[in-house]
């Protein structure tokens, strides 16, 4: 049986918060919901964390410090001075803690080690300094280090389709997730995912390396592979127009699981869209859709899946049975 990665532990703490953020902003005077609301942040500091990134996305921290502990919003003042005195003595590690966790895993640390980004719902195009071409997708991140002797990027979030120039005395190699690319003729595709990572080759080939160096492979044109950080999955053949489509301002799934497809769709919206059960998750989809639609296609799904939502305006959406 596999044991969960930091990524999933990561992934289910953010689920759990806002599962918690819901709760408590439906009905923040249920006593018993606050107790367990409690040991639930108690049980872990990174659930602190979570749960005050949550209430800073959706601006509504203001709004919930009435309702709920100093502990997950992070409060600074307190009615009664004693119990403020010691309240800080005791959760300062914690706060530390969570200070450090926010830090870490949060975009401000990814966008430090950036050298170029792309907003949200819209992609750039990069001309490099060796003569390669680099098109990044929405919100993505990529760093650069190219010198006369080396030609070293690296892909830290998000999807890139890169042309490459010419140099065999400079590979052109791309690090991303588990492992890395190394161009072996001109052109393909990267993209980073929760936990797995995707090349798909669009002209010549290119060769795959896992950080591990347990696994290597070489693709061909119209060829994809999964590599996460045990393994890369065979070669299979692909629509290369399909993948690269996001460079036309579409979205091809073809079969995929619902989950997949809203995970996508968080990479062209400011918001998040959700799931309620991992069932629903698995559903599979088949569409073409706009990337500067992203509700619109939330629409779409709801109405073919016959699916109900619950929404904060137009920022966040959770699908339900």
């Amino acid at each position: 049986m596999n044991q969960p990665t930091e990524t999933d532990r990561r992934s289910a703490i953010h689920d759990a918060a806002i599962k918690w953020w819901v709760r408590l902003d439906a009905d923040a005077d249920d006593s018993s919901q606050q107790e367990a609301f409690q040991q639930w942040l108690a049980e872990d500091s990174a659930h602190a964390a979570a749960f005050a990134e949550i209430s800073r996305l959706w601006g509504e921290l203001d709004a919930l410090k009435a309702q709920v502990s100093p502990l997950a919003l992070g409060a600074t003042h307190l009615k009664n001075p004693i119990r403020r005195s010691q309240s800080i003595r005791k959760y300062a590690p914690l706060a530390m803690a969570a200070a450090v966790l926010l830090f870490c895993f949060s975009p401000l640390w990814l966008w430090l080690q950036a050298d170029y980004q792309s907003p949200v719902g819209a992609s750039r195009t990069l001309h490099l300094s060796d003569g390669s071409t680099v098109v990044l997708n929405s919100d993505s991140a990529l760093a650069v280090n190219i010198n006369s002797q080396t030609r070293e990027l690296s892909l830290l979030k998000g999807e890139a389709w890169f042309q490459v120039s010419p140099d065999p005395g400079r590979p052109f190699r791309v690090h991303a997730g588990d492992g890395s690319v190394t161009a072996l003729g001109t052109a393909f595709n990267i993209h980073v995912g929760e936990g797995q990572t995707e090349v798909t080759v669009t002209e010549h080939r290119v060769a795959v390396l896992l950080d591990s160096g347990i696994s290597t492979t070489n693709l061909q044109q119209g060829e994809r592979v999964v590599y996460s950080r045990q393994a890369i999955s065979p070669a299979e053949t692909v629509d290369t127009q399909a993948a690269t489509a996001w460079q036309r301002g579409k979205l091809v799934f073809q079969n995929r699981p619902l989950g997949e497809v809203l995970a996508e769709l968080n990479r062209y919206h400011h918001g998040y869209f959700a799931i309620t059960d991992s069932a629903l998750a698995q559903r599979h989809v088949n569409g073409v859709f706009r990337t500067d639609q992203p509700l619109a296609v939330i629409d779409a799904l709801q109405n073919s899946l016959k699916l109900h939502s619950t929404r904060l305006g137009g920022y966040w959406v959770i699908l339900h049975q």
